[in-house]
């Protein structure tokens, strides 16, 4: 049977698009695999970034006669703008701090290393992870109150820097940092637009600490007022981010601040304790709903006397 043109034509044609096709395959195949080549590498410089940012964290917490810190962090992502901290300080006094970072991902993640250094450093910490730094101590303050104004004036130095060499960026954070003389239970503090912490006991809920200035990087010449507290023994305080009381439930409810609350009414024996009580409430109300906030949490408790 002999062929006529047209068929020819239709024949070298369907050849032609079949060629094309199969072309078109192996270069969606190709950039499929340049996409997940991409993607590994990717994934494994923000697995590095989760890494070197829980480094940033305290691996080891002050250890004080007659207290428990106890902390929770958890991200809702690979890195976080969230962080907590404590430290020693000159004249045994501790500094403890909770911050958000506003914003999410690395950025933010980036701000919180820069606002833990810059809190440590203005602050006077004189021992880094064992290592000391001569010089630094001021043996020579007149008064332990003295001391604990000196350290809390780091968060108006922070805020100066932050907003005069990265205003641009936009970023700011919401900080509480709370210089506790142990000896006494006396806490001096500055909350930099932070959740208010809870101080709070067997009686109930003592005292919110609420903001004493605004937040922290937004705008230089900030004022931050000092507030003080006195923690009795079997006091608790607790500093959480907003990610606690936003969690959401597979419905879209909000974990809420009265739920929070109301888990503080009646305290746990010791501050890890409290952490895990309320994270099992937490995670109870998220059940299987994706995580949409950081997590974070610090308890300070001062232990009875016996």
């Amino acid at each position: 049977m002999l062929l006529t043109a047209g068929q020819i034509g239709a024949a070298l044609e369907n050849a032609s698009l079949y060629s094309k096709l199969n072309e078109s395959y192996r270069s969606l195949e190709q950039a499929k695999q340049e996409i997940e080549t991409y993607s590994k590498a990717l994934q494994a410089e923000m697995e590095k970034g989760r890494k070197i940012q829980l480094d940033f964290l305290p691996s080891r917490l002050p250890q004080l006669a007659g207290w428990e810190i106890a902390p929770y962090f958890h991200p809702a992502r690979e890195v976080s703008g969230d962080f907590y901290d404590a430290f020693l300080l000159p004249g045994n006094l501790v500094g403890l701090v909770i911050a958000d970072v506003c914003d999410k991902g690395v950025g933010s993640a980036l701000f919180m290393a820069l606002f833990r250094s810059l809190i440590r450093v203005f602050s006077g910490q004189i021992n880094l992870q064992g290592v000391s730094v001569p010089g630094s101590d001021t043996p020579d303050a007149d008064s332990t109150g003295e001391r604990l104004y000196q350290s809390l004036h780091a968060v108006s130095l922070t805020n100066e820097y932050i907003a005069l060499e990265h205003g641009e960026e936009g970023l700011f954070a919401t900080l509480f940092f709370g210089v506790l003389d142990p000896s006494s239970g006396r806490m001096a503090y500055v909350n930099g637009g932070h959740e208010p912490l809870i101080h709070f006991n067997k009686f109930g809920i003592a005292k919110r600490l609420k903001a004493t200035g605004p937040v922290v990087g937004m705008m230089t010449e900030m004022q931050y007022k000092v507030e003080h507290i006195q923690l009795a023994p079997d006091d608790f305080l607790i500093g959480y981010t907003d990610g606690v009381t936003e969690a959401l439930s597979p419905d879209k409810q909000l974990f809420s601040k009265k739920r929070f609350f109301s888990l503080l009414e009646k305290p746990a024996a010791s501050a890890s304790e409290q952490i895990e009580k309320i994270k099992a409430d937490i995670y109870a109300h998220i059940g299987d709903a994706p995580q949409f906030d950081d997590i974070t949490m610090i308890v300070l408790h001062r232990k009875p006397k016996y």
